[in-house]
């Protein structure tokens, strides 16, 4: 049986996915260098030792073996039935339906990677440990000052800059018309933001609190719990945010999905297309 993943806590690799999906014609190429920059981070972040590094290597290689195996194909099957579904008004209810086939992606890909992180983080010295979660650690406290002294004014006109370069991106032109659903999903980000920082900075000292128990027996069970259920700290409250977040994204896509004229469903339709195509070509060599 697979273990649902929660897809309301997209973690690096769905970030990376996400990356991929942005740069366009280099999709091929960043793929086939993405071991290479996963290493380089992870060192980045623990200053790893030669055996630590040769150990990583493999555990990566191993992973993208996998992932380039059995998820890419994957990925191209469920763009290509993305695209056929973009051609007309999306219901919720169809929405949902794609979300999910992207969350059991999510969640096939965690529970290859986590065994592996598992084993890396064993050998792992205390000081690396320290290096790593004082960096998290420092970066979150630099957001929830961010947040606490930008005026929420300026930060609408950022998340409202930024959500049109995405749609301009996905469908070639933000019409008037689909000004009042830009505006709805700055505002609901505006709304979720103080609890998402502090869902982070809790899941932050879980994660520190974790680490310092690594040599644990049940570390990778607690580990992937963490994962897992991780909008479940602090009794649960945050679990109502992270429901009605999804509940929102589903219902805003398919009123999106509405919205577009033919020029943007095909812009759309033709993005997806190749993306379906490079992933396709990947995963046959």
């Amino acid at each position: 049986m697979v273990t649902s993943f929660s897809w309301r806590q997209p973690r690096s690799w769905s970030l990376l996915l996400l990356c991929l999906l942005l740069l366009g014609c280099s999709t091929r190429v960043v793929y086939y260098w993405l071991d290479v920059a996963i290493v380089w981070q992870l060192d980045d972040y623990f200053s790893l030792d030669r055996s630590q590094k040769r150990l990583l290597g493999n555990e990566v290689k191993g992973l993208m073996a996998w992932h380039r195996q059995y998820e890419v194909p994957r990925y191209a099957d469920d763009l290509d039935a993305l695209a056929k579904a973009v051609v007309s008004p999306m219901s919720p209810a169809q929405v949902s339906l794609h979300l999910e086939a992207a969350q059991q992606s999510l969640t096939r890909t965690l529970e290859n990677t986590v065994p592996r992180a598992v084993r890396l983080a064993r050998t792992l010295t205390e000081e690396q440990v320290a290096l790593f979660m004082k960096d998290r650690l420092s970066r979150q406290t630099e957001r929830e000052q961010d947040f606490a002294r930008q005026p929420k004014a300026e930060r609408l006109r950022e998340f409202t800059d930024r959500m049109n370069k995405r749609l301009v991106f996905w469908i070639g032109e933000v019409k008037p018309a689909q000004a009042p659903l830009v505006a709805q999903w700055v505002a609901w980000q505006y709304e979720l933001q103080a609890p998402w920082l502090e869902f982070q900075s809790a899941w932050t000292k879980e994660l520190d609190r974790l680490m310092q128990q690594r040599q644990s027996p049940d570390f990778g069970a607690q580990l992937t719990a963490l994962l897992q259920q991780g909008d479940g700290l602090m009794d649960g409250r945050f679990t109502g945010y992270t429901d009605q977040s999804r509940q929102r994204t589903v219902n805003w896509l398919s009123a999106l999905s509405q919205s577009l004229d033919i020029s943007q469903r095909a812009h759309l339709y033709t993005l997806l297309k190749g993306y379906a195509r490079d992933f396709r070509q990947m995963s046959q060599g």
